[in-house]
């Protein structure tokens, strides 16, 4: 279906631009005509660089796809139909013309015949295949409001944890760059300056002091091999996180790390089995489930685990079971997996699961931003005082030879 441009203006006299989907040009002049405007121009979209959009291509936002299925359970909920809240929501994505164009798509998949799902599933680089499950779960029990809703929330969930963890990590990482800032100053610049002065005393220096002069005097000569080594590590990781042999070893050793790894851990199993449970709570098969949570994780440790979880489930075994062979799911796990089983209450067992270590995250989050800030202010505390030491040292023994 060819897209068209087009220029109009509202009644208050504010010019408007847009695209759309159309099947001819009679098509696009009515369906600008159902939005209340005059129209100005309106033409065939042409793919020359002239009338390419600067933002498409523009990843969508995970903030983004939270507010589009909040704003879709709740005109849907209103009695709109379907068709009719994807142009609305369209229409007013202003910020992400990509985005824009990718709602525009499914609503003339919806004009076309086609079910939600299915234009869901057509815009895959988009939403992910849990969101096409779980639409499609919703399409099938009527529930398509409650189905949204769920993803709003999921996604809205997952979006809060991030932030947390961002701001949790910020303040480190910024003492940090400073903190290798300071000391790059220090040896470049301060240090040089009383080189001149300990020569000229023929005096022994104390080990720390001749420790830095030494790295002053390496950092000066060697600094550009340092750049160097630094943008090549950053090459190396990033090679090796292509890899997936490599990016699987990095992971599982950044599960194993003392602190770090156990709030990895830990906040992917929360989203795990948060959104395991709401796929079965929708009666979406378990093994269709699993191969829908299991790409929603970077972790390529947990989603090798996940993988063999639903390959066990291929051969007949249950799903605690299945849990209790992967050496990443903990034994809480497999007991309230267990307990769903039998009890028929599969899903609200691991909800009740993904709480408890959601919870955990945010109290392990609030302990480590407590203990972070003292620990990283002592590191560059320590840092800077053993060169102001290396040079205060000499200083007082010239003033006792005096």
């Amino acid at each position: 279906m060819p897209l068209y441009d087009y220029v109009g203006t509202t009644d208050q006299g504010k010019s408007k631009k847009g695209r759309l989907n159309a099947a001819d040009r009679r098509e696009a002049l009515l369906q600008i005509a159902k939005q209340g405007l005059t129209i100005r121009s309106v033409h065939e979209h042409s793919d020359s660089i002239w009338y390419k959009e600067l933002s498409v291509g523009r990843a969508v936002k995970l903030q983004e796809k939270v507010v589009f299925l909040r704003q879709f359970a709740t005109i849907v909920r209103a009695g709109v139909t379907v068709s009719e809240a994807l142009e609305i929501l369209g229409d007013q994505e202003e910020k992400n013309k990509s985005f824009k164009s990718t709602i525009q798509q499914m609503a003339a998949d919806l004009r076309e015949g086609r079910s939600l799902s299915q234009a869901f599933e057509n815009q895959a680089k988009v939403f992910s295949p849990m969101i096409i499950h779980m639409v499609r779960a919703g399409e099938g029990s009527g529930r398509l409001e409650e189905s949204l809703d769920h993803l709003a929330t999921y996604y809205e969930r997952l979006h809060r944890s991030r932030q947390k963890l961002a701001t949790t990590m910020v303040y480190p990482v910024f003492v940090l760059l400073m903190s290798v800032g300071v000391v790059i100053f220090l040896l470049t610049t301060i240090i040089p300056m009383f080189r001149s002065m300990f020569a000229g005393l023929r005096v022994q220096l104390p080990l720390i002091t001749r420790i830095i002069l030494s790295m002053s005097d390496w950092v000066k000569a060697f600094w550009p091999v340092l750049i160097i080594s630094i943008f090549a590590l950053i090459l190396l990781v990033s090679i090796a996180f292509r890899n997936r042999s490599s990016k699987l070893r990095l992971d599982y050793a950044i599960i194993n790390l003392p602190l770090i790894g156990t709030l990895v851990h830990k906040s992917e199993l929360s989203r795990l089995l948060w959104m395991l449970a709401l796929l079965l709570s929708s009666s979406v098969p378990v093994i269709e489930a699993l191969r829908s949570v299991e790409n929603i994780t970077s972790n390529l440790a947990i989603r090798q685990a996940i993988h063999n979880v639903s390959q066990s489930l291929d051969f007949g075994r249950p799903l605690s079971e299945a849990f209790q062979r992967e050496k990443l799911f903990p034994p809480i796990i497999f007991h309230m997996t267990a307990i769903g089983e039998k009890t028929g209450m599969l899903d609200q067992m691991l909800n009740h699961v993904a709480h408890y270590y959601e919870n955990d995250v945010e109290q392990m989050t609030e302990r480590m931003k407590a203990l972070i800030e003292p620990v990283v202010i002592l590191f560059l505390a320590v840092i800077v005082g053993v060169i102001v030491l290396a040079i205060v040292i000499p200083m007082f023994q010239i003033y006792q030879n005096f």
